[in-house]
């Protein structure tokens, strides 16, 4: 599977697609094209459930990226990095990929914010959005607080137990309780702990500053964003509420045919991953965008998608010239169009302060506690230890009554 590099940033991004060879010269021009941005800390290891779907498989060329600190990507902690870097990143990966129009999948926190930002500085180039596992523009309290512990706590672990405590939090957010198999889970926090031990904390960082330092779009940024939308949520999510999403749809009062809303009675956070949930995101998935390739063919006219420049640096110049608008700053026209940093909205006393953060955990991050062994691989399972209490967080309990079977529809107008 493919690197692609991006010199100017010196990033190095991990992709993989359903093509022969993962060579994008074999994308079938006649299926769409489908851009999938993978959920909240994980990497896209864990969209098997999109590529192994025939119903996404047979129908259309998938393709997906490892975001910055995730994965196998490779790539510089910077203090500049937000959302709307973020946003940048998709348009860079799209252009050098020379993929053509595309639909846009989009999981979790972070994804969701980078993909509408994306549609507000890059028109034209996605045919539609699928947003799941919808945020509020801003945490509520208890959960911004949630979020700095259990940092502070997985950063500096001085052991395994303590970096297992900081997993089981962060997997009852995104998953609650006995929702991923045996399996699943000691896959998912494996892949933490390789990604994001101790000695690799400034990375964690970096992800987490994306949550903390977000900024609420004002309504004449989400009246920039026109692609047809379509929002999928659990009512059983930790973090985010239904209430969430339908403001975000009620916001989004400019898609072309209305921002549509599912509800998954029981889904929780994460929502791509899961069994219990996968096979309705796919299944929405493949619906609403055949149901846009369809009204694309009907009313051409209506639908054109914008000529893509021949070189990068026009592409995004474009960007920074929407950018230098929403920001009310003519400056910001003559920064660097290649670097995604070029379009950090972070003022100068955020960047300043990242600055300090990122010193502060880079300091002794090499010689921090690891909790891999010689062959990259965890100490221990996590089964192995939190047997039969999977998800039960310690600091919450159990937050939620699943009497209600997970999979059962809730039809939001």
């Amino acid at each position: 599977m493919p690197y692609l590099d991006l010199a100017k940033d010196k990033i190095s991004i991990w992709y993989t697609t359903n093509l022969k060879n993962d060579n994008i010269a074999n994308l079938d021009r006649n299926k769409p094209t489908i851009l999938i941005l993978h959920g909240m800390f994980l990497n896209t290891r864990f969209l098997a459930p999109q590529f192994n779907d025939p119903r996404l498989n047979d129908n259309f060329n998938l393709i997906a990226y490892d975001a910055m600190s995730c994965g196998k990507t490779k790539n510089p902690v910077s203090p500049y990095n937000d959302l709307w870097c973020q946003a940048a990143l998709i348009a860079q990966v799209s252009f050098e990929l020379k993929l053509p129009p595309f639909h846009l999948m989009a999981n979790g926190m972070n994804p969701v914010a980078a993909a509408m930002r994306f549609n507000i500085l890059f028109p034209g180039r996605c045919l539609s959005m699928s947003l799941n596992s919808i945020p509020g523009p801003l945490d509520i309290d208890w959960c911004a607080k949630a979020y700095t512990d259990l940092l502070q706590l997985w950063s500096f672990a001085p052991n395994l137990e303590q970096i297992e405590e900081a997993c089981m939090e962060v997997a009852f957010f995104l998953f609650g309780e006995n929702v991923l198999t045996k399996e699943q889970t000691d896959e998912v926090i494996a892949s933490w702990m390789q990604a994001w031990a101790p000695t690799r904390r400034s990375h964690l960082l970096d992800l987490a500053a994306l949550i903390s330092g977000r900024v609420p779009l004002t309504q004449a940024e989400y009246d920039r964003i026109t692609v047809p939308t379509f929002l999928v949520t659990g009512d059983s999510s930790v973090v985010h509420t239904v209430k969430m999403a339908e403001d975000l749809q009620e916001s989004l009062r400019n898609a072309r045919g209305g921002c549509k809303l599912q509800v998954i009675r029981g889904g929780q956070e994460c929502l791509h991953l899961p069994q219990s949930s996968a096979g309705f995101v796919n299944r929405f998935l493949c619906q609403f965008v055949t149901s846009v390739e369809r009204d694309m063919q009907e009313n051409p006219d209506n639908n054109a998608p914008v000529p893509l420049p021949k070189k990068l640096s026009e592409y995004m110049k474009g960007g920074l010239d929407v950018l230098a608008e929403l920001m009310d700053d003519q400056k910001v026209k003559k920064r660097e169009p290649k670097s995604i940093f070029s379009f950090s909205r972070t003022p100068a006393e955020g960047v300043k302060g990242m600055e300090a953060f990122i010193g502060q955990f880079k300091n002794g991050e090499k010689q921090a506690f690891s909790p891999l062994g010689k062959d990259g691989q965890p100490l221990r399972k996590f089964s192995e230890r939190h047997d039969n209490q999977l998800f039960l967080s310690p600091q919450h309990g159990n937050l939620r009554d699943h009497s209600t079977a997970v999979g059962t529809m809730i039809d939001v107008p």
